[in-house]
């Protein structure tokens, strides 16, 4: 189980680290600036300036496997410090140096647009939700709801998907009114009306049922309007991203607490494990969903993410002289030491949750 997860794990971070960077060697390479190094995972000293990777040199870039499989790195020339050569990324334009900072982020987004564009043609499970259990004397026996029936619609309108947390959501506002339920039981397809309950003992719920997700068949694309459906649904994530991310911060600055639970890598391991064990198409989905993820954190512009790097290039356009590269290098240093505590924070209280 364990090593498993470690497997797992290690291949949702290739895919969402190796073509982030591989967006900015791309894009360096279009420019002509000179990149001297393209590693997958991370270097392992191992002594001496040594260390533990396989490297082969192709033209004036070396390209190395790396130990540690924990992601990828992309080296630059002049990306560190000011140089005068004409192919270091110090001296190429404010457009150019915008564009291969930017191109990792848009490589994650390319990502995850194939990925959801492949999952329309190959396939997304339709979900409905089943009756587990009716408990004797309740609201939902009364009415002649059974085990087993499957519950497809809510107010008298079919709708599939449909999910526990809807059909919870919906009794709770129906309590002490009707709930129309569109039920199919075998062949048959039935609307009951049920009369939730305002008082009832917690653990039984104003229906007295326990239910559950039951898949009901698969929605498929045809391979041509594929990427369509994959372009709305990664137009919807990065919406649904961007305004959880400005809800998030907003109440951290007004309630100085950050809302609901921020999840680490171990978080992300239980995910992904999760995921696998349903279904590869699942995991992808998670993929895809990380990858717009770590797109838009990304292109925030904090010192030490790609959208910092960028917010210093405006900067210096605005100034019109460079930000000496010591300078900008404490700075993104600092901030680099502040994500690591606080993913070293997460990832203690993921740990927690877990015990």
């Amino acid at each position: 189980m364990i090593f498993e997860t470690v497997l797992i794990i290690i291949a949702v971070i290739l895919l969402l680290i190796v073509p982030h960077e591989l967006g900015h060697f791309f894009a360096a390479k279009r420019f002509g600036v000179r990149v001297d190094e393209f590693g997958v995972g991370l270097p392992l000293p191992i002594g001496k300036g040594r260390y533990l990777r396989l490297k082969k040199q192709f033209g004036e870039t070396l390209y190395t496997l790396n130990a540690l499989p924990l992601g990828g790195f992309v080296r630059i020339f002049g990306e560190e410090e000011d140089m005068h050569d004409p192919r270091s990324f110090s001296q190429q334009s404010f457009s150019r140096k915008v564009l291969i900072v930017a191109a990792g982020v848009i490589m994650n987004v390319v990502i995850a647009y194939g990925i959801f564009s492949f999952l329309a043609w190959y396939g997304t499970p339709q979900y409905a939700v089943e009756i587990a259990s009716v408990l004797p004397g309740s609201p939902a026996e009364s009415v002649g709801l059974r085990a087993g029936d499957v519950i497809i619609g809510l107010d008298g309108i079919k709708k599939i998907p449909l999910d526990v947390g809807e059909v919870q959501s919906y009794i709770a506002d129906k309590k002490g009114g009707e709930a129309f339920f569109i039920i199919k039981r075998g062949e048959d397809k039935l609307t009951i009306i049920g009369h939730p309950r305002l008082n009832h003992p917690l653990e039984e719920g104003a229906m007295g049922i326990t239910i559950g997700p039951k898949e009901v068949g698969i929605e498929r694309t045809s391979w041509y309007r594929a990427p369509l459906e994959g372009l709305k649904v990664t137009y919807s994530v990065l919406v649904l991203l961007i305004t959880g991310l400005i809800q998030f911060f907003k109440e951290l600055f007004l309630t100085g607490s950050a809302p609901g639970e921020v999840v680490g890598p171990v978080g992300i391991a239980v995910v992904a494990r999760e995921s696998f064990s349903i279904g590869i198409d699942y995991l992808l989905r998670l993929v895809a969903f990380l990858s717009l993820n770590l797109a838009v954190i990304n292109i925030l512009p904090i010192p030490a993410l790609d959208g910092g790097r960028i917010l210093f290039f405006i900067i210096e356009k605005v100034k019109g002289r460079p930000i000496p590269a010591h300078i900008s290098q404490i700075i993104h240093s600092v901030f680099l030491l502040l994500l690591i505590f606080f993913l070293m924070w997460v990832t203690y209280h993921d740990i927690a949750r877990l015990i």
